[in-house]
């Protein structure tokens, strides 16, 4: 690993493995760390002016049943970068509902995946992050997906799709994820 790779993942790792206590304890361990770990990943991420007000807070969304969606409701009055996140579980992934949303985590299973990202979460430059733990995600057409390996987490990024999105991920997160083009 190169050595400003090394130094990054290791930085990340500190941070996560810091604040992973700070995330909702009724969670699994694992689901802690996920969620803490998108609520960083989020920090690395660039917004287009025309789609994240200045003062606005940062919405992040979830849907699905998980200890993931359990554990980001602590995001919830969190500073995010220059804003304040605010935490919405979602009833359905219409829309209407998702109108508003920034950050959009999908939990892994739900039904609304079984065939891929559905068409409503891919629009061109709708600023919507999309973050997942079902297999696959950031190469069935997600943004994000993270990966449960050998006693670690780690995250692809689908770099066009996030692109395509009106988003920029930050160069330190391009260099720890396993980017898909």
């Amino acid at each position: 690993m190169p050595p400003v790779r090394s130094a990054a993942a290791a930085i990340l790792s500190a941070i996560m493995l810091m604040s992973a206590h700070a995330w909702a304890q009724t969670a699994p361990r694992e689901e802690r760390i996920k969620a803490a770990l998108i609520f960083k990943l989020v920090k690395f991420v660039e917004w287009p002016a025309s789609l994240l007000a200045s003062n606005a807070p940062l919405q992040i969304c979830a849907y699905g049943n998980s200890g993931v969606t359990e554990a980001l409701a602590a995001a919830d009055g969190k500073p995010a970068r220059d804003r304040t996140a605010k935490f919405h579980k979602l009833d359905s992934l219409s829309a209407n509902d998702i109108k508003g949303c920034h950050v959009l985590f999908i939990a892994a299973g739900t039904r609304e995946l079984a065939n891929g990202v559905p068409p409503v979460l891919r629009n061109r430059g709708s600023g919507l992050l999309t973050i997942s733990d079902n297999p696959d995600f950031a190469r069935r057409g997600g943004m994000i997906g993270l990966n449960q390996g050998e006693n670690k987490i780690t995250f692809e990024i689908n770099l066009r799709l996030a692109r395509d999105g009106g988003l920029e991920p930050g160069a330190s997160l391009l260099e720890l994820a396993t980017v898909i083009d």
